[in-house]
């Protein structure tokens, strides 16, 4: 602390020395102009010497605070380019001399130009200054004012304003991709939620009087039970149907994104893959009449969605561009062994033995898959009944069943 404390008073007695010794060749050419070059133009540099030190310390007291509003978008699209703008207005009654202001964003947000702005300004005149930023990965990103510095006419007294505002969070809104390669996948968790149905329609009478089957159809998936297929639907629509009975509505396959705040564009650009990758397969299993659960970690606590419509799956998006993937304790959401899963999709990019305690439990209720991005070193998982890579160009692979 100490250290820190000489460090500061260092500076201060830096910027002192350099003000007095700008002081001095002032006062020194005013004297050779006024004694040995020219009178007239000596008297000018003196009062304008006198005159403007004690303009810009009175403006400088009087303008010590500036306020500033910051007007940005709540959401933008993963790629878009949008624009911050800062409205100073000044507090004093004085023309401020300058006034030196600029933003940051976190790593998803790359700025234009990062170089601060300058400008004078007017008492009763507000400035709007804008800078260009661009949304380079999804989540939720964060603009801040770093600082306002004030400063004279000559450059000689600098001071920072106490205005300024609190951080703005912008959410950048991930794309939801077409997925190549997903068709096992996508069977593999539709088959079995199937399989868990069937087994709870034999252990529990299913079709009873309250109970009314081929309330609900998909597409046919290669592997399904053909049993389901309503052939009369099918023929009608010149596809075949696969019928989801109306007890099957109460399995859910659950993903799980074991997601964390990111400063790196390494890492971010993971957590975006698997952020789309997810929205990817949640929207082919919405389109395949397959109800889904999406779990992940925001604030502290985790948040748990219920998407059962494209527009759903939409707002899904939303949702993630806007969370902070705050996880506290928890790296995934436990609670989802309480579902009728049948099957679980954990998004991660690090397989490692903390993830293995945290899934302990998960496989005694339904079957676990993995999706982690490609290139991934981590343990092997020998819980997970299959385990996918997902490319940059959202291919997913196999790579243990």
């Amino acid at each position: 602390m100490k250290r820190c404390q000489w460090k500061a008073a260092d500076f201060l007695n830096f910027r002192f020395l350099s003000l007095l010794f700008e002081l001095v060749l002032m006062a020194a050419m005013a004297y050779v102009f006024t004694f040995y070059l020219d009178g007239d133009i000596g008297v000018v540099i003196i009062a304008f010497l006198i005159l403007a030190p004690v303009l810009s310390v009175q403006a400088l007291l009087l303008t010590r605070k500036i306020r500033v509003a910051v007007q940005a978008p709540t959401y933008v699209p993963k790629g878009k380019h949008f624009a911050v703008r800062l409205q100073l207005t000044s507090e004093g009654k004085l023309p401020v001399p300058f006034v030196r202001c600029g933003v940051e964003g976190t790593a998803n947000l790359t700025a234009d130009d990062p170089r601060p702005v300058q400008s004078a300004m007017l008492a009763s005149q507000p400035i709007e200054v804008e800078f260009g930023m661009t949304a380079a990965y999804a989540g939720r990103g964060r603009i801040r004012v770093p600082e306002l510095c004030i400063s004279d006419y000559l450059g000689m007294l600098t001071c920072y304003s106490e205005g300024t505002p609190e951080d703005i969070a912008i959410g950048v809104i991930p794309d939801i991709p077409s997925l190549t390669g997903a068709a096992v996948l996508l069977h593999t968790v539709s088959d079995a939620v199937l399989t868990q149905d069937e087994e709870e329609e034999e252990s529990s009478a299913a079709y009873s009087s309250v109970s009314m089957p081929g309330y609900i159809h998909r597409n046919y998936v290669p592997g399904d039970n053909l049993r389901r297929i309503n052939w009369k639907l099918s023929a009608k629509r010149h596809q075949l149907m696969v019928r989801m009975d109306e007890a099957a509505s109460t399995v859910r396959p659950s993903i799980l994104l074991d997601l964390q705040s990111e400063d790196t564009p390494e890492a971010l650009k993971k957590r975006e893959l698997l952020m789309e990758g997810a929205l990817g397969l949640l929207m082919l299993l919405v389109r395949q009449g397959v109800p889904c659960s999406l779990r992940f970690a925001d604030g502290g606590t985790m948040k748990h969605l219920f998407p059962e419509s494209e527009d759903a799956v939409r707002q899904a998006a939303l949702e993630l561009a806007a969370a902070d993937f705050v996880s506290g304790s928890q790296r995934i959401d436990t609670a989802a062994v309480q579902e009728k899963a049948g099957a679980f999709v954990l998004y991660t990019a690090r397989p490692d033995a903390a993830l293995v305690e945290a899934i302990h439990g998960l496989q005694d209720k339904g079957d676990l898959y993995m999706v982690v991005p490609e290139g991934t070193v981590g343990v092997l998982v020998q819980e997970a009944q299959g385990i996918w890579t997902l490319s940059e160009d959202f291919t997913m692979t196999a790579v243990q069943k």
